[in-house]
């Protein structure tokens, strides 16, 4: 059996990370700068999303493969244990190993040629390959790892490796962050030290004191003593009004006996 990556299509979101996550392992770049790159390069492997199914596809391992066959330079060779050797400077763009694979899963792509590139035009400097999935091999070795590119981005682990001997490989679950504690703003905070001592520098104010009740009552009866009835009150503004009235009187008497 050919080791391939093996899809589950009901977990599959088709959110193309293994999209970007490709591209980023073969050209040395990281997760930020292929997904703002990737309409430059071909990924090799491919999400899929229809009216009712979602998945990813790439290269199936086929045993014979018709791609091989087909390539006139070599550039696409099958070993006799089924596994594929993939020399791109060798790729002449005919594009034909595209025309014949049964699963649409190879892709051209423009590759700077490295001979004598500074002297070449910048049109010259590039030519077309066919691109296929490669099983992350330089990525894995480089990394340390069993599992592929895709297989690592992948967040609801639809994609695992199955290995010749049948044994199936996962990607590790991704690491969760942990969430940021709000920090508060410095003005609000202040130290205990300083509170202490402003607590201590503050003035005390003294309460009023309350008023002594044995003093309040011995002060009502005086209040009562001055204190006018309505009756005493009415007699005395009468008095007033009444005043005026006599005097005038008196007056016109001492002024008759004078006449006489």
């Amino acid at each position: 059996m050919q080791e391939h990556v093996q899809v589950e299509s009901s977990k599959c979101k088709a959110c193309r990370r293994c999209e970007v996550a490709c591209i980023a392992s073969h050209h040395g770049l990281d997760f930020k700068t292929a997904m703002k790159q990737k309409a430059l390069y071909s990924p090799r492997c491919w999400a899929v999303k229809g009216d009712d199914y979602k998945t990813s596809v790439r290269c199936h391992g086929c045993n014979p493969a018709p791609c091989c066959n087909i390539c006139p330079t070599g550039a696409l060779t099958q070993n006799k244990d089924g596994s594929f050797t993939i020399h791109l400077e060798l790729c002449a763009g005919c594009m034909m190993c595209m025309s014949v694979c049964p699963y649409g899963v190879i892709a051209p792509e423009v590759m700077a040629k490295e001979e004598n590139a500074e002297n070449l035009p910048v049109k010259a400097k590039q030519k077309p390959i066919a691109v296929r999935c490669d099983l992350c091999h330089d990525w894995r070795i480089e990394k340390g790892v069993e599992y592929t590119a895709c297989m690592e981005a992948c967040m609801t682990r639809a994609l695992t490796l199955v290995k010749r001997d049948g044994t199936i490989v996962e990607a590790p679950q991704p690491e969760k962050k942990a969430p940021q504690k709000a920090v508060e703003p410095a003005a609000e905070k202040k130290s205990p030290e300083l509170t202490e001592s402003a607590a201590q520098k503050e003035p005390t104010l003294k309460q009023p004191e309350a008023p002594d009740a044995s003093k309040a009552k011995e002060k009502e009866p005086e209040q009562a003593s001055e204190s006018i009835s309505p009756e005493e009150g009415t007699s005395a503004k009468n008095d007033d009004v009444a005043a005026p009235a006599s005097l005038a009187s008196d007056k016109k008497n001492k002024k008759g006996k004078k006449k006489k």
